[in-house]
């Protein structure tokens, strides 16, 4: 795999232009580059779609590099044909209107000599017509492209570059694609926040990484008189409010937002108290700048309402226009694939591949890799994985051998889904762990067609067992599955997933790790990503837990977090659980009033969870125990999936109260924090939703947990009818 050099960086720096207007200026920027104190690898001018300003370019500079826009027009697409022509190790960007210091590039190569920098840039000087004028505060610098107050003033970490600043190791940039085209401005107009999407992109491939600012790296803007009007200034502000809420539906609002909220919260306020305070003490143009904050601010936010609506109202057709993500799951102990971004039986075409990269079996990353209409090759990816600098997690538990491996019993219940089955039970077929077992519970079947399946396809096998439970509900389902099942490990998984070869020797040796362990869940991946439905239930489920071992236990809650032990969806799901046979028993097994085919429909294994920590035993989540989960495909079935998840959930939690009643007292005391668990955008569980996730869904789930209770007691009494007038199930049995 191919490692980031700690040498010194490379540059290659891309000046884009596109008017005759400027090409003094565009001299004075090359000449600022020509005369650095360290020298560049290569200097590329990008002319965008102007033949006459190439042609005179490429005759006053032969010793440089000089090419038309390959992209759409824009200064997105210039900049991205200056990225797939650089060579150096950094790519750098100047604007046409400015030059850079003669050290600017030495200070950004210092910043490159911690590997965990990707991307660099420093301070925007600008160098007004005349003075500047007493009106425009300096707060609002941003909107002739300069360093604003409010920005740091010392080095640090930040989320993103302004563009005439900015430098972007190569490997990362080819790894995020290119600045997106329907951003930033194209000509004379005003638009804008490309960068900041492209740096978000960037930190979104790449978390462990940073963009650093060096205030020491400086460049000095020329600014246009045109642009030191007041129409300019409101004219700018708008446009910047109508890029943001383009920026916020592509990226979501909890990131695409978070300087700026720091920004209108504290660097405004006290920039128009500075103005009036500077205006009573004699200079009038206070009065002026704080009036201009003000009225720069609410044409921003009025320009990103409006925006933001009709951003909303496009969302249903953005289901529609979803480009599918391709799944990959590679080990870097094999030769590296190449990546296409067409699928060679449908046509298809993949607008990203999302990607499993493993380690002799054992996962060490998730990436997410675009394609933009492009082949990934393998040295390509090579690259990728090299960029990635994320801690990787240690190696596996030790795996037990055939002579000293305990009996594990597998228990799939299913209910008309044979299709789905087969796939499921072929994957268990071809497990690596040999002491196994297989129970298929038939949950209420209006049909013939599971038991006929497993007659016509597994009779052959001594480790496929079929049974059949008349009273539909799938805790109900997995109690009878136990009840049928021989092995002291008990694991339990849906009938919609294809289980890793590795997922039950994963399990087993958790259990064999400790006997302190009464509980194992692992990681869920999705199987497909065709649809945007598939996509907003992965972002909204977090089915993946980590990629790091972590074992759960009450005594020791700390590092839990606020609602430790009551948010147990952090712990698993049910799609991939298993237990120690002793520890469901001392549980009293699940809860027959709860579970989907219930009428409270859900929330079966939260409480398992909880109650195999209550009973004193640890719950360990195992990454390296992977099945992958084929998430629904359509909308509507997403629906009923939140609504069924926010009443499980609720009914879970009435559960935990009528039990114990003193349980009650605790949540009411937790309950600020679970307010802001529900609600806060900057929860971790709206905070993974992208900004085009439905709303409705969100108000689904919480509609739902408010019918838990209810439900709950309903499907109790229920049970208690049951157990009072046992129905005689038609149970049958195939070994």
């Amino acid at each position: 795999m191919l490692k980031i050099s700690e040498s010194r960086a490379t540059f290659s720096v891309v000046i884009c232009a596109h008017t005759m207007d400027r090409i003094d200026l565009l001299s004075r920027a090359v000449a600022s580059i020509c005369s650095q104190s360290l020298p560049t690898k290569e200097l590329i001018v990008v002319c965008d779609h102007n033949d006459e300003l190439r042609s005179q370019i490429s005759q006053k500079y032969p010793s440089i590099l000089v090419v038309e826009n390959s992209e759409a027009k824009g200064l997105s697409g210039a900049r991205n044909t200056g990225l797939k022509i650089a060579s150096g190790s950094v790519i750098a960007f100047l604007d046409d209107d400015a030059q850079a210091s003669e050290d600017w590039l030495e200070k950004l190569a210092r910043a490159y000599l911690d590997p965990k920098v990707m991307a660099a840039g420093g301070i925007i000087d600008p160098d007004w017509p005349d003075a500047r004028p007493r009106w425009f505060p300096r707060e609002f610098d941003w909107v002739v492209g300069c360093s604003y107050k409010g920005q740091p003033h010392e080095g640090g970490v930040v989320r993103n570059l302004i563009g005439c600043n900015m430098s972007v190791r190569r490997e990362v940039a080819t790894a995020v694609g290119g600045f997106r085209e329907s951003l930033g401005r194209v000509g004379d107009n005003a638009s804008g926040c490309e960068e900041t999407d492209y740096f978000i992109r960037a930190y979104k491939l790449f978390p462990h990484r940073t963009v650093y600012f060096e205030p020491r790296a400086i460049v000095h803007h020329s600014i246009e008189k045109t642009r030191t009007t007041w129409s300019y200034f409101v004219q700018r502000c708008r446009a910047e409010g109508k890029s943001k809420a383009s920026l916020v539906a592509f990226v979501g609002s909890s990131v695409g937002l978070s300087s700026e909220t720091n920004y209108a919260k504290k660097v405004l306020p006290s920039g128009v108290w500075g103005g009036l305070r500077e205006g009573l003490r004699g200079d009038v143009g206070g009065f002026f700048r704080a009036a201009t904050i003000c009225a720069g601010f609410l044409s921003v936010a009025s320009s990103f309402t409006v925006g933001r609506i009709r951003s909303q109202l496009r969302s249903f057709n953005s289901a529609r226009n979803f480009q599918p993500y391709r799944i990959i799951d590679i080990d870097l102990a094999d030769k590296l694939p190449n990546l296409g971004c067409l699928d060679p039986k449908s046509g298809c075409l993949y607008s990203a591949t999302w990607c499993l990269v493993r380690s002799n079996g054992q996962p060490i990353k998730i990436l997410e890799i675009p394609f933009d209409g492009r082949d990934v090759s393998s040295e390509m990816l090579a690259e990728f994985i090299a960029a990635d600098v994320s801690d990787l997690p240690p190696g596996p538990l030790p795996a037990l051998t055939p002579n000293n491996q305990f009996k594990v019993s597998v228990i799939i219940a299913t209910r008309d889904r044979a299709d789905s089955l087969r796939r499921c039970l072929n994957s268990m077929l071809a497990q690596t762990y040999n002491n196994l077992e297989i129970v298929v519970v038939d949950n209420a079947p209006s049909d013939s067609k599971t038991k006929d399946l497993i007659d016509r396809e597994y009779a052959q096998t001594s480790q496929v067992q079929y049974v059949c439970e008349n009273i539909p509900g799938l805790a109900r389902a997995h109690n009878f599955g136990v009840s049928h099942a021989s092995g002291d490990i008990l694991a339990f998984t849906d009938d919609d997933v294809i289980a890793d070869p590795q997922w039950v020797s994963s399990i087993a040796a958790n259990f064999a790790h400790s006997e302190s362990i009464g509980c194992v869940t692992g990681m869920i991946l999705p199987a497909e990503l065709l649809t945007q439905a598939q996509l907003w239930t992965e972002l909204h489920g977090g089915f993946g837990k980590g990629l790091f071992r972590r074992v759960f236990d009450l005594s020791n809650p700390s590092n839990e977090g606020p609602l430790f032990p009551y948010t147990a969806g952090a712990f698993g799901s049910g799609a991939n659980m298993a237990f120690r046979r002793a520890t469901l028993e001392r549980m009293g097994g699940f809860d027959n009033a709860l579970g989907a085919g219930t009428i409270a429909r859900g929330g079966d294994d939260l409480a398992s969870f909880v109650a195999a920590l209550q009973v004193g035993d640890q719950l360990a989540y195992e990454p390296g125990a992977m099945v992958w989960h084929f998430h629904r495909r359509e909308v509507q079935g997403m629906r009923r999936q939140a609504y069924s998840y926010g009443m499980g959930l609720g009914a879970y939690l009435t559960k935990l109260i009528l039990n114990e009643p003193k349980t009650l007292l605790l949540l009411i005391r937790k309950l600020p924090d679970a307010f802001t668990h529900m609600f806060s955008r900057n929860s971790k569980k709206m905070a993974r939703l992208p900004d085009n996730y439905p709303r409705k869904l969100v108000w689904t789930e919480r509609l739902g947990i408010l019918t838990g209770p209810p439900n709950y007691i309903r499907s109790l009494l229920r049970e208690h009818l049951v157990r009072a007038n046992p129905i005689e199930s038609n149970v049958q049995s195939r070994h």
